[in-house]
């Protein structure tokens, strides 16, 4: 008989998805199955089946029954900045008492206050602060993340950056998966913005040697970095080799998310200010649309985004990611799917998928199904099927975690 790692069954509802995106989700495409069980092996499943009949296949040295409740895959988190020093706490309160957030940041504070603790903070510690989240976010079901650099602006703190994030997660069950994101002009170089960018392709060309970093980012926005600066800084990411995303239209529509008719983007996050006929652009390109809600709550706006019905009516993939981050403490992936059915207006199910295939396919890594030969990342949850989700929330939901086939929390008796 052969042997599971991990053998999970009596499942009352799973959700399997297919290996490529979901452009419009329904149960049918999503692989809606019930008394299942799922076997794993050497960190990938194996076999996905009637429970009876998988259960008598396999001997197991852990075995685990779901008791009728709902399995999914692992979370996937394709939208976090995971390497920061400080908090800003206090900003919250001035945001409650009507202060805009280019107002905090004229005031020295956001993102430049963030800077500058990173910048002071020796990489242990970011290691040591980025770890003690990464082990949350795992236990909340979070198998899969990205995160970004973008707290350091020169070069030495953008490296430091990026290479806590790659020594983060050493031992830990999870996927890192890492960006190099031109954030803002630092404040030395706002009067001389052009040898900031200059400054930047150098960061671009070292970390690519480094390969410590998949892709490149950008924030094009109002406050960040403007149109042309954006395209210069994707084209030259891209000449090194990396993949690229972009942060676009959160604070003003400037065009940004127009770029991608001009480089190949694999998201485009954000997205509030997004005019809906820009939707076009998205199903044309292949590129996934990525929302950040329980952002959109921590900038105190929280208007549902126009864009949103116009690519579900297109077929857009659409993913969301919590933006983790000192102006959104919200680590969990769990509680930004659950958001996104009220501030999005996404089905449980289109807000399931959002956070798992969609979501893998973001960042173009494996991922977000439960089917052979995907990794072996799924979640037994406290809920009985995916109508629950966005309708119970608040807490962790999660019962078992299991990571790259290894059990990383299990409170089922």
């Amino acid at each position: 008989m052969p042997k599971a790692d991990v053998l999970v069954y009596n499942i009352g509802q799973v959700v399997l998805f297919p290996r490529k995106p979901l452009r419009r989700v329904s149960p049918e495409a999503a692989g809606i199955k019930e008394s299942y069980a799922i076997a794993i092996r050497d960190g990938n499943v194996v076999e996905v089946g009637p429970s009876g009949i998988v259960k008598s296949k396999y001997e197991c040295n852990v075995c685990i029954n779901a008791e009728g409740r709902l399995v999914t895959p692992g979370l996937v988190d394709p939208h976090t900045h995971l390497i920061f020093a400080g908090s800003r706490e206090d900003e919250f309160e001035l945001k409650l008492m009507g202060y805009t957030y280019l107002e905090i940041l004229k005031r020295g504070g956001g993102i430049y206050r963030t800077v500058r603790m990173t910048r002071n903070s020796s990489i242990e510690e970011l290691i040591d602060k980025a770890r003690k989240t990464l082990e949350l976010v795992l236990s909340g079901g979070t198998t899969t993340v990205e995160t970004k650099s973008g707290y350091g602006l020169l070069p030495e703190h953008e490296i430091k950056m990026l290479e806590a994030a790659k020594r983060a997660s050493k031992d830990l069950p999870i996927k890192v998966v890492r960006t190099l994101l031109a954030h803002v002009i630092p404040e030395e170089y706002l009067d001389k913005r052009s040898d900031y960018i200059k400054l930047f392709d150098s960061i671009i060309v070292e970390v690519s040697k480094r390969k410590i970093a998949k892709y490149i980012d950008v924030f094009c926005d109002r406050g960040a970095f403007n149109v042309n600066e954006s395209l210069h800084i994707l084209r030259r990411g891209i000449e090194e080799g990396l993949r690229a995303r972009m942060h676009a239209d959160q604070l003003e529509y400037m065009g940004c998310s127009l770029l991608a008719e001009k480089v190949y983007l694999d998201s485009i996050d954000h997205l509030e200010k997004t005019p809906p006929k820009n939707a076009r652009i998205f199903a044309v390109t292949g590129t996934v649309a990525t929302f950040t809600p329980t952002s959109m709550v921590a900038m105190m706006e929280i208007e549902k985004p126009k864009l949103v019905g116009e690519l579900k009516r297109l077929g857009v993939p659409i993913a969301v990611g919590s933006d983790y981050n000192p102006n959104n403490m919200t680590p969990l992936q769990q509680t930004t799917m659950d958001i996104s059915t009220y501030i999005l207006g996404l089905t449980p199910l289109e807000a399931l998928a959002a956070a798992t295939v969609n979501a893998a396919w973001n960042i173009r890594e494996e991922g977000g199904q439960l089917i052979p030969r995907a990794p072996g990342d799924l979640i037994v949850w406290d809920m009985e099927n995916y109508r629950w989700i966005g309708y119970t929330w608040g807490y962790d939901k999660t019962l078992a975690v299991i990571s790259k086939g290894k059990v990383w929390k299990n409170l089922i008796s």
